[in-house]
This record gives structure tokens, sequence and C-alpha cells, in this order.
């Protein structure tokens, strides 16, 4: 991109997108603090991409004679100064000047129908279709062989259907209250916040008679372009980008002509010179990846583009946190800060999980680094274990005393007496032992012991029915109070 179009990239390319405060930051901080940023891909020049449409292109219902105004302004060297023929089914290329010719980097143009025509070709639109929504950094206009535009807007949309409006142009002052109602900011333009709209008359001015440019920046220069707030992203988005010309800029002489007459009444000498032409449309821009991605290449399958997501997240815009990866919520990074979605804690069991922000709060989840920070719940956990963390067993398993949820089969059957135990649930790890019990313990009947509860517990007897002994194995000192006299313990009595 040649010239000062080349100079703008460089700077939003050097400074990030928040241009010299961001990069007076960088400096400062230390080397590494590089690291600690979010991931933006290239700003990139869309529009040699898009899809582009115009309503009205000179020569399409037949030749036309054109005639450039530089060479009919006295006081200008002449040049040239016959007029041309644009006719858009000629088989010389130099007549034609399709709207294509204003993104293919050549260097050709666009040109309208002059107001020889009529006075409806004051208003002509120009859509380009990006075909993918991206974050627009700057929007770059190069007039050709006529003056820059008069009165315009640069609008944007997400589906073609609703536009809203970026910046306003005028030939005046005083004409961005009259046609825009919006009061015009004066010199060059500048911006009090993320999603103000101006109107401005700095780049409607009649001269240079040719070869002009306008400079949109929308990002550079408003509040939060440091670190775009949410405001900012969302003023910066589009998929379509509108021109909407709506008045062609003429010598002051001729204009006070036009107010009196239709065009088609005056000197064709006259109105054969205004019309519009644009020899190049730069639209900087990158792909929306949430500071997740350094790099977002054209897929030739697609013909779109799709973010490199890094960070450990996924998505065609790397707006959501990868399968396994959500012990923390997804945020959005910024050109200062790095985030990244967080791994679960599922010790080798389960491929993915999900945040819970009530498991969060009440610090029940285990994260990777042994501390109980984030919501993550592991899903689908193998090898039967079960839990938040896949940290205990099913009902029926345990996990031995001394073995880790990260051994691969930490969970073994529990072994419960069908006879003799409540249910086929032994205590699950030594998290959860109770009354002495150690993983692997089962839950007994009265009067039925044992880790596995396969035998009388003491004073009782006869398995597999369990009888209450003579002696009572409380009262009693007796070693087994079912055998022999009964030997009370002090202040027992025996009945």
């Amino acid at each position: 991109m040649p010239g000062s179009a080349g100079v703008l990239v460089l700077l939003l390319l050097t400074g990030g997108l928040g241009g010299g405060r961001a990069q007076r930051a960088q400096q400062q901080r230390q080397p590494q603090a590089h690291q600690q940023r979010g991931l933006f891909p290239a700003v990139l020049n869309l529009a040699s991409n898009a899809l582009i449409t115009t309503n009205a292109t000179c020569g399409e219902k037949g030749p036309e004679m054109y005639c450039k105004l530089v060479e009919h302004v006295p006081g200008q060297p002449v040049r040239n100064p016959q007029c041309r023929i644009c006719n858009q089914n000629s088989s010389n290329p130099y007549q034609r000047h399709p709207i294509t010719n204003a993104i293919d980097g050549k260097n050709t143009w666009w040109q309208s129908p002059s107001i020889k025509n009529g006075i409806e070709y004051h208003y002509v639109t120009i859509t380009l279709d990006l075909q993918q929504v991206f974050q627009i950094a700057y929007v770059i206009v190069k007039a050709a062989n006529s003056p820059r535009p008069g009165n315009w807007i640069l609008e944007r949309s997400l589906d073609d259907v609703e536009y809203k409006p970026w910046q306003y142009h005028a030939v005046t002052d005083t004409e961005c209250l009259t046609l825009y109602n919006i009061y015009p900011r004066t010199g060059p333009p500048s911006y009090a916040k993320d999603d103000e709209v101006i109107c401005t008359s700095f780049y409607s001015k009649i001269h240079p008679l040719e070869n002009g440019e306008i400079h949109i920046s929308l990002i550079n220069g408003r509040p939060s372009a440091d670190d775009p707030s949410p405001e900012l992203l969302e003023f910066t988005s589009a998929r379509y980008i509108r021109l909407r010309f709506q008045r062609i800029r003429t010598l002051n002489a001729d204009l006070m002509m036009f107010a009196h007459k239709d065009p088609r009444e005056i000197d064709p000498i006259v109105t054969r010179r205004y019309y519009y032409s644009v020899k190049d449309i730069s639209v900087g821009g990158m792909c929306i990846c949430y500071g997740h991605a350094r790099a977002c290449p054209l897929d030739p399958a697609t013909n779109k583009s799709r973010c490199e997501c890094e960070h450990n997240t996924c998505g065609d815009s790397c707006d959501q946190c990868c399968p396994g990866f959500h012990q923390k919520p997804w945020r959005a990074g910024t050109f200062l800060t790095k985030t990244e979605c967080e791994a679960c804690n599922c010790h080798g069991k389960a491929e993915e999980c999900y945040y819970d922000e009530n498991v969060a709060r009440r610090n029940l989840s285990l994260n990777i680094h042994g501390k109980y920070i984030g919501g993550g719940v592991c899903i689908n956990c193998t090898q039967n274990t079960a839990g938040i963390n896949c940290e205990t067993c099913l009902d029926g398993f345990f996990r031995p005393k001394g073995v880790s949820p990260n051994y691969p089969r930490p969970c073994q059957p529990c072994h419960c007496d069908p006879v003799g135990s409540l249910n086929e649930v032994c205590v699950k790890d030594e998290k959860r032992a109770r009354r002495g019990l150690a993983p692997g313990s089962c839950h007994c009947k009265t009067g039925f012991g044992g880790v596995s509860c396969d035998r009388c517990a003491r004073g009782y007897m006869g398995y597999p029915d369990c009888k209450p002994c003579n002696c009572s194995g409380l009262g009693s000192t007796n070693e087994d109070p079912c055998f022999g006299p009964c030997n009370c313990k002090v202040h027992c009595l025996f009945q």
C-alpha cells in the first residue's frame, strides 16, 4: 500500500491499534511483558478480497464523453485538454472504468456517470462485502481524475440490511448541521467517545482537483484505543461497508449555476466535468479473534479467513474454551493483557469439562496447580471414577489408601457380602472414611462385621444368621462373649 496509506498501516502495526501511548508503555515494561499481551493478527487490506458493487458506472448505457475538471480551471496547467470517452462495452480497456478497478491495486479507476446525465448521479453508492465480519481499523479512499466527494456518508453493517453511520462528510461545516443534524468537528478529525460518529468537512475541499485522499481512522485517536472497550469493538465490527455519495464537489462558481438550473439545461462542457472517480479503496482490518490468535490465514476452500487459535481457545473466532479447558470462564484478551483458558484437573480420567460458577464460588474444584480455584467440572469420568475432578469412585468401587487419583486405574471393586452388608457401596476413599472405616470397608448390618461384612461381629454368632450371644459384647470381659460363663464388667449386672 504505497504513500501515506502505507505509513498509516505501519503506525497501526508498530503501535498496536492503540497508537503512541501503547508503544511508549511497551518500551517501559520488561521484555517478558510482551508475552503477557493478547495476540492479534496483522492489520491487512481487506478490500482486495472483497466483493464490490455500485449502482452507477459511466458508460453502462452506451458511450459517454467526460472532461477532467483540472483541465478547465483557470491558472491550472493544460495537459491533454481534450475530453475522453467512457464506454463499459468498449474493446479498449482504457475506456472501461468498472467498480472493480477501485480494489484491484492497479493504476486504474472507477468512474460514475457525470451529472450531464441527470442530477440523480449526485447520489451514487458503493458497497463492499468483506464476506465475513472483521474488526475495521481504518478506511482510505483515493480519488482519481476528479476531486474528492463533497457530501457523503461512510456506513457499516453486519447483515446488509441495517446500516449504521461511521462518519459523515460535508462540503461545509454548516451542511453538517443542515443535512446531517450533527455539529461539525473542525480541523483534522478527532474523537471524544469510542463510538462517536462525527461530521467533518476536512476531506471535502475542492483541492486537490485529482488524486486526493481521505483517511478515516476508526480506532486510533479514540479513548480506549490502547485497550478497546466493548463499545469500540462493537463500533468497529463490520462485514459490509458502504460509501453513500450524495453530492459531487463542484467549483463555487458552478455551484451557483446548479442551484438554479437543471444540469441538462447547462452547457455540457460544464456538466461533463463533474463525476465521482475512485482509484483505490483500502480497508485496514483484522479477523476478530478476541486476543487469542496471531495469524488468520485465508482458507482457499471457503474463501474465508480463520483464526489460528492459541491460549487453549477454539471456534472460528477463538470465542470459546477448547474441550477440557474450562477451569476458568472464557475471557477475551486485550492489547495489554493476555488471558488463557485453563485445563480442568480430571486426573487424566476425562477429556471434557464445563465451568460452573456455583462450584467456583464454593471452592469445590481442584485446579491443575493443586488449589481449589475455579469451577471446572469433569464430564464422563472413566476408569470407574466420579466427582467434580474424577477424584473419587463410582458406587461399588473404592480407591485404596495411598493410591493417588492420578493412578491409571485407581478404583477397585468393593467386595461387600450380600448377606451381611447394607448395600454394595463401600467407603470410596480416605476423604470419605468415617468411624474408623478404611477405604474399601463395607457398611454392615447389625450383627455383622469385617471389611466385607462376611462374618459375625463380636457378640454375635452363627453366620449367616449372626444371632446375639448369651454374653453382651459390651458388658462382659469375655474374650469371646459367645463361650463360657459371662464375666461382667464392674457396675454391669448379669441378666
